[in-house]
């Protein structure tokens, strides 16, 4: 069964000042790079440890052209790959709207028949795993959505049934208050990495102080 990752990354970054959060190196095996590209990477990780694949459909906005410089590794990496996995970027030009407009614009991309993930492009602590745990939960439930004890988190898998749901809702409205009428397994973890982004310069220096 394919699954699609819907990656947002297309915020204001309005709590970090004059930062492109989303350009702010992390650290790596082979050196850095930056935070929406090793967000993007790890989900790659996840959709080609498939057998089925997947798209990972990235959001930008704000910035988009730096957000698309950084991510084309992201494709030089799928052109070189066997797998059955593809990688689309969308550029939201009505980002202003709030992350529930970018959200749609990337759901509108994903397979009709598909689960689809909705994920951050702030949370570099999210690995492969993360997504895999959620997916070996999913059954016959709308959707899976991980807590670090009362905290809601990222990713988030959807039935196929709530894509159309979704972009039937008004931008005024949000992922949380769709979930809260479904049904939803939430899933109670000790893993704070499922609660863990980065809004401000004090999560991205206790981050960098670990």
């Amino acid at each position: 069964m394919r699954t699609d990752v819907v990656l947002l990354a297309a915020g204001l970054s309005s709590r970090m000042g004059k930062t492109n959060k989303l350009l702010l190196p992390v650290k790596t095996a082979s050196g850095e790079m930056p935070m929406c590209a090793y967000c993007a990477m790890q989900a790659l990780d996840y959709l080609e440890s498939r057998k089925d694949g997947g798209c990972l459909i990235v959001v930008t906005g704000y910035r988009h052209r730096e957000t698309e410089r950084a991510l084309r590794v992201c494709a030089d990496r799928i052109k070189a790959s066997s797998s059955p996995v593809q990688m689309i970027t969308v550029v939201n030009t009505e980002y202003r709207k709030g992350q529930f407009n970018s959200t749609k614009k990337g759901v509108l991309n994903v397979n009709e028949n598909t689960p689809f993930f909705i994920s951050l492009a702030d949370m570099p602590d999210i690995r492969a795993a993360h997504y895999s745990r959620l997916e070996s939960l999913y059954t016959n439930q709308d959707a899976v959505r991980p807590f670090y004890k009362a905290m809601p988190g990222h990713p988030v898998l959807h039935a196929p049934s709530l894509r159309q749901r979704i972009l039937d809702m008004p931008d005024s409205a949000s992922v949380r208050e769709l979930l809260l009428s479904c049904n939803t397994l939430n899933v109670q973890t000790e893993d704070p990495s499922y609660a863990s982004d980065v809004d401000c310069q004090a999560d991205w220096e206790n981050r960098q102080a670990r």
